[in-house]
């Protein structure tokens, strides 16, 4: 058995992947090995990709033929590997030089998950910032997610979903740790399969390292879940996380409410605002009842800064909020 499978679902990434490819494969050493799955692009994955599995064995490149669907492809290029552990890598992200070789010597911990940080960037690979999963974590830590105490510190100091594994290239798994998860069909099109296999192994205890290092650039204004709209993407972020979420703690369960809290930092309220404006003027392709239900679920729990959230929301007059926008696009560019 190998040490490490780098698991790289795609879809039409072909004029990013090679750059991506090029900051993993000189890292590789014996026992690692890259796979790509490729869900049926239909641009250049596949002669980029060639290009560069001519000269490296441990670079293994799939042709699905067919669109599976984010979900079924990552299960299908997890299935497909053959490491003890699994790094799930998006297609248009840059591995750190170095990343690979101290992952490698963070597993022999033998834990089920490693969590790594990122730097954020735009879609140049410009960095922008750090973005920590966790808030006042500033050396590796281990939580037993198993244990209630642990599990309850561990969800209080998530900043962000990338703390519930929402991210793709955060988490370094065991793959009998993933596979060992029963996972609901709802979960396959939600978008959100590895925080649904991960999270419902914490009832039969996970243990998760927090390397608290920066492994990657995150490649920003990319977001291959944006297709369909911007209120789409949103419906995307909280319902179904919150589905996910409420199918395996319950929907009033202290967990599940840390996971709304977190996503209420990834989707503050002026992105709500800004779809609102989308809406009221693409009424065609940017459903309003739709925002205005998730907006509803994610203002939901009791308290008096969601009330007024929630409130400035609902009052927001789509001409004030066309003159808000306007006035900070100007101001960005001065």
């Amino acid at each position: 058995m190998k040490r490490l499978s780098i698991c790289i679902p795609t879809y039409n990434f072909g004029k990013f992947i090679g750059v991506t490819l090029d900051s993993i494969l000189p890292q590789l050493s014996e026992g690692v090995e890259v796979i790509v799955l490729d869900g049926g692009s239909t641009d250049g994955t596949a002669i980029e990709v060639a290009s560069r599995q001519r000269n490296c064995p441990q670079l293994h490149y799939i042709q699905q033929g067919f669109r599976g669907g984010i979900d079924r492809d990552i299960e299908m290029v997890v299935s497909l590997a053959t490491g003890k552990y699994c790094w799930l890598f998006s297609a248009d992200d840059i591995m750190l030089s170095g990343a690979i070789e101290k992952i490698l010597k963070a597993i022999e911990s033998d834990c089920d998950v490693y969590l790594c940080e990122h730097v954020l960037c735009n879609l140049k690979m410009d960095p922008i910032c750090e973005y920590p999963p966790l808030m006042n974590q500033h050396g590796p830590c281990l939580f037993n997610l198993g244990e209630a105490l642990q599990r309850r510190e561990y969800f209080r100091l998530a900043r962000t979903s990338e703390a519930f594994f929402s991210f793709m290239s955060s988490p370094i798994f065991k793959k009998e740790t993933w596979d060992a998860a029963t996972v609901p069909e709802s979960f396959r099109g939600s978008c959100w399969i590895v925080a649904g296999h991960l999270l419902s192994m914490i009832p039969k205890g996970l243990t998760v390292y927090y390397l608290a290092e920066i492994s990657l650039h995150k490649r920003g204004e990319n977001d291959s879940f944006a297709d369909r709209g911007i209120v789409n993407r949103f419906r995307i972020a909280i319902e179904s996380f919150q589905h996910v979420a409420n199918m395996v703690f319950g929907e009033r369960s202290e967990e599940a409410f840390h996971i709304r809290r977190v996503l209420q930092q990834d989707i503050p309220l002026r992105y709500l605002m800004l779809a609102k404006l989308r809406a009221t003027e693409s009424p065609a392709f940017e459903d309003i009842q739709v925002l205005n239900r998730i907006v509803g679920m994610h203002y939901a729990d009791p308290g008096l800064g969601n009330w007024i959230r929630y409130a400035m929301y609902k009052v927001a007059h789509p001409l004030i909020l066309k003159l808000v926008h306007h006035q900070q696009r100007y101001w960005r560019k001065m």
